[in-house]
């Protein structure tokens, strides 16, 4: 591929304008060849062919730079593990999010959601993605740790998270590993976010082996869960591990995505009200509940839609550990292999009008045409989100609380931009909180 810097090749590029970089791959071929500074990498772009990477030669594949980076925060979580290990940890953590599981982690969802909407006020101005991230963290570890964070641990908490994103995300894309090890201001910063993050959790663990050992909610599923195949459980540090790995795909993902919606849903006021309709016939003046979830089908589209334009992970890597016919190229073992679902969804030809948010494409009777392979907003297969549903069930809830109680609109007339760090982010997200008439009319009484 042409345009490439020598040494650098077209990392600067993926560095300095990502999201339009990986959409301008797809106009190159189903699979491009292009440079990582001095090595050779892959774009694959078709979405069978992505779908062969991820499901039908899942194998042949490991990984990649990006999660070998990832390891540096969550070591040997679910996120990051291969092979049989990650087998291993899927079997154990995959039943703690049944749909059983997940029904009484609603209720949760919508206590800790409720008591926050409870406390705004009708036409303050919210900075809806920190709100979010805020209301996120709060949810996850009240599931986790039938508790909430200290003002302390959760300011540390929300202070660490972007740093180490974004610190990942600078490593995955730098062209030589070098730049990881200089002294650089951003590495200072990072090293400091791991050792908060570290103390936090750590504290955390200590504490709750101390007095909740027995506890019902999902650390207390991780402490006691086993290998159905060999009945073995998990070691402290695979315990740490994989509770930073909910921490922070809990959190931040949930975040994002919720704080996205909201912002689509102030630039297309006609889907907030008939969403605030459905919710209003739906659910009253009652607490939401999981058998809901599955009646508000347009909020379940306006989630699709919004996971379609801004996937949380808008780009993925792999690493062939043989060599891996994908169409017409043999892709040699060992090389960077990416794909990108926030390019994939945006495709015209996969997608009428792509660039345009219409939840109307996932009605039923539409959305049977679209093509699977080419939505993937939580990936597919073996390594595919654990906690998908868990994380539909959270959005749809806070979704829920907030919206029957609140319209919402812009503060500023300046669109919000995406930030391609290791998650898709939006840039600040400043919201009007209007109360409604409808919903819960006994708190204005």
């Amino acid at each position: 591929m042409p345009g490439g810097y020598p040494f650098l090749g077209h990392a600067f590029q993926l560095r300095s304008h990502p999201l339009e970089f990986v959409q301008s791959l797809r106009a190159e071929g189903d699979v491009v060849a292009f440079r990582l500074g001095p090595q050779r990498a892959y774009a694959v772009n078709h979405p069978e062919l992505i779908r062969q990477m991820l499901v039908t030669d899942a194998k042949k594949f490991e990984k990649g730079k990006m999660f070998e980076k990832g390891r540096l925060v969550s070591r040997s979580g679910l996120f990051t593990s291969e092979g049989d290990f990650h087998l291993r940890q899927r079997r154990i953590i995959q039943p703690l999010f049944h749909h059983s599981n997940i029904a009484r982690y609603t209720a949760t969802m919508w206590e800790v959601a409720q008591s926050r909407v409870d406390s705004w006020r009708d036409g303050q101005e919210v900075l809806m993605n920190q709100e979010l991230f805020s209301l996120a963290l709060a949810t996850v570890t009240k599931v986790l740790f039938s508790t909430e964070l200290s003002d302390q641990r959760s300011a540390e908490f929300q202070q660490s998270v972007p740093v180490l994103l974004e610190g990942l995300a600078r490593r995955a894309l730098a062209p030589i590993d070098l730049l990881d090890k200089l002294p650089t201001p951003m590495n200072r910063r990072f090293d400091k976010a791991l050792r908060a993050m570290e103390n936090v959790v750590n504290s955390i663990i200590d504490e709750y082996r101390a007095d909740h050992a027995e506890s019902a909610d999902l650390l207390g599923a991780l402490l006691r869960a086993r290998d159905e195949q060999t009945g073995e459980g998990m070691s402290d540090q695979q315990v740490y591990d994989e509770v930073v790995t909910m921490l922070i795909a809990g959190t931040q993902t949930t975040a994002d995505a919720l704080s996205w919606t909201c912002y689509l849903l102030t630039q297309h006021p006609h889907v907030l009200q008939r969403l605030q309709s459905e919710l209003d016939e739906t659910l009253g003046d009652r607490e939401v509940r999981y058998a809901d979830l599955g009646n508000l089908r347009y909020l379940q589209q306006v989630i699709a839609e919004t996971l379609r334009l801004y996937p949380s992970t808008w780009m993925l890597m792999r690493r062939p550990v043989v060599d891996v016919d994908l169409g017409s190229w043999t892709i040699p073992a060992g090389s960077t292999v990416l794909f990108s679902i926030y390019a994939l969804q945006r495709d015209s030809a996969l997608y009428e009008l792509p660039e345009q948010f219409n939840p109307d494409r996932w009605a039923p009777e539409r959305a049977a045409d679209i093509q699977r392979s080419a939505y993937i907003p939580f990936g597919s297969g073996v390594r595919g989100c654990v906690g998908e549903h868990f994380a539909r069930a959270e959005m749809a809830v806070i979704l829920s609380v907030i919206l029957r109680d609140y319209s919402l609109h812009p503060a500023l007339a300046q669109p919000t931009e995406p930030i391609p760090r290791l998650l898709l982010q939006p840039s600040a997200i400043p919201l009007i909180i209007e109360r409604r008439l409808a919903g819960r009319e006994h708190q204005d009484a």
